[in-house]
């Protein structure tokens, strides 16, 4: 649950025991409950004691609460299950590129700084795209960094798709270098993923911040032919 979703519900007081069994219910339960006091309060909202008319409404906010969450965490399994081959073959195919860029690093001469600078600019743009293969959304069509041209569980390929794609690999980076990311580089060097209460890094955040970050590219065209996978 979200920190937002969290301090809606605070707002919305303490769930009653019936409360508490319709939210056990599942959502079918929860819709019906809705319904019910949508209707009281339709044709009984100026009749009813303020006590009620209060309990009510908190008792429909708690409600409505609970039923977004629950839509969310359907999403979020369905998408999981959906995309989860192309993340998996796309977060291989980063992860090599990783390692390959920070070689360079390793393995470029002081004197040189053209070529330090160079080497290390593929390996930030190295490590954002793993960190996006990582953190993108769950609750959207992912994207990928290496489509195929048949690949047919990723979001299609035109300019709306680029524009998404582009914007979240910047959110990413940007919360890269700030350090905010749900799932961090060093955790995900060490196998780590989004857990069931993190939705990931979305478009829509990075379209209300606009351009995030200058540095790097979603694709620059480096690497087109080092790997065999999506391509």
């Amino acid at each position: 649950m979200n920190k937002n979703h969290s301090m809606r519900s605070k707002r919305a007081g303490k769930p009653s025991s019936q409360l508490s069994a319709t939210l056990g219910g599942g959502a079918n339960k929860v819709k019906k409950k809705i319904r019910e006091i949508q209707r009281l309060l339709q044709k009984k909202k100026d009749v009813l004691p303020d006590t009620v008319l209060i309990e009510k409404e908190r008792t429909l906010e708690a409600l409505q609460l609970e039923l977004e969450s629950a839509e969310l965490r359907k999403k979020q399994q369905k998408n999981a299950k959906k995309y989860h081959m192309v993340r998996f073959f796309e977060r291989k195919k980063a992860l090599r590129k990783y390692k390959r860029a920070s070689e360079r690093v390793h393995a470029s001469s002081p004197q040189d700084k053209d070529e330090v600078s160079a080497a290390k600019k593929q390996l930030w743009k190295a490590e954002v795209d793993l960190c996006y293969v990582v953190n993108f959304s769950r609750l959207e069509k992912y994207i990928a960094l290496y489509p195929s041209e048949d690949a047919d569980n990723v979001a299609d390929k035109g300019d709306k798709t680029l524009s998404r794609r582009q914007q979240v690999w910047e959110a990413v980076e940007k919360h890269h270098r700030e350090g905010t990311l749900p799932v961090a580089l060093p955790a995900i060097l060490k196998g780590h993923k989004l857990d069931d209460n993190q939705y990931g890094v979305s478009w829509d955040q990075s379209r209300e911040s606009g351009r995030l970050g200058e540095r790097g590219s979603v694709n620059d065209g480096q690497d087109e032919n080092e790997d065999d996978f999506f391509e």
